[in-house]
């Protein structure tokens, strides 16, 4: 269905239906400069209703126009005055076009409108008309059945190559996860002479990096949350996602008193640890053995996996 935008209303349209209508008196509502006025809703109404009136009686908006401001006879009407309200305004003027000189006339009835209007569908055949024989206008072509057949089969090609948002992020993490074996060390480990003291720092903050990570990844209540929204196989909703951004907080706040923990550990010779500062301990461990920085990381990355 053409659909016309509303400034663009043709004003020699009789409206047919309450879209047409509202169509029809927006522009009436320009032309007449009334875009500013302030009406309550009752006189909103009453203008509503009387222009419903005259527009079933096939009065478009220049028919109008003209019998606001001019009688039957051809004498110009008066101009409204600054206190006059659009609904009395239109009352006042349009009184003169009811047909009171016939004998046999209903009150209701009307003369004929000073300009006559035509459809929505008349009007739009004119203009395509006139645009065709401007060399403006193009009907679109109609597809054959082999047509309508090839335009199906490239739109189910074109969804099948759009690829679905979870797997995407299934492929990443699987690309991932192939890089970081990649990356293993192959063979048997050889025994190594601990680093020195300036090479150890690198190793060290990557554990304890690792370890806080690893906590946060295995919180029963991050676990719970991230299986739930996997197996239901949709994003987590705004009070989920305040859940899971909560307990990954937590789970990290309970990773640095484990750090700390385990730090004191170190010097302290403490026997009893809580499991968090044990396994920091681990990682820091692990990292001490170690005599590069990147086997450490690719050693620390996959014990977290």
């Amino acid at each position: 269905m053409v659909r016309t935008p509303d400034r663009e209303w043709p004003s020699t349209v009789v409206p047919s239906d309450a879209r047409e209508r509202a169509q029809a008196t927006g522009v009436l509502v320009r032309r007449m400069g009334w875009v500013t006025e302030r009406l309550t809703q009752d006189e909103r109404d009453d203008v509503e209703r009387q222009l419903e009136f005259w527009y079933s009686n096939g009065y478009c908006p220049d028919a109008l126009l003209i019998a606001l401001s001019a009688l039957p006879d051809g004498t110009r009407q008066r101009p409204r005055r600054g206190s006059e309200r659009p609904g009395d305004f239109l009352r006042s003027r349009m009184n003169a076009w009811f047909a009171d000189d016939d004998p046999g006339a209903a009150m209701s009835d009307v003369r004929e409108p000073p300009r006559q209007g035509q459809t929505y569908d008349a009007w739009l055949a004119n203009r395509r008309k006139q645009a065709e024989n401007e060399g403006g206008y193009r009907r679109p072509s109609r597809l054959t059945g082999v047509g309508e057949r090839a335009r199906a089969e490239a739109r189910e090609i074109a969804a099948a190559k759009r690829a679905n948002p979870l797997a995407r992020v299934r492929e990443a993490e699987r690309r991932r996860a192939a890089a970081l074996e990649s990356l293993r060390v192959v063979g048997e480990e050889v025994p190594a002479a601990a680093p020195p003291a300036e090479t150890r720092a690198t190793p060290r903050m990557v554990a304890s990096f690792a370890g806080r990570q690893a906590l946060a990844a295995q919180s029963p209540q991050v676990r719970r949350i991230v299986e739930r929204l996997r197996a239901e196989k949709r994003a987590p909703s705004a009070a989920e996602l305040a859940v899971l951004r909560n307990a990954v907080r937590d789970a990290h706040h309970n990773a640095g008193l484990g750090a700390l923990e385990a730090a004191s550990a170190e010097v302290n010779d403490v026997t009893e640890l809580t499991p968090d500062g044990q396994r920091i301990l681990d990682f820091l461990a692990r990292a001490a053995d170690d005599r590069l920085p990147l086997d450490a990381t690719v050693r620390l990355l996959h014990s977290m996996r």
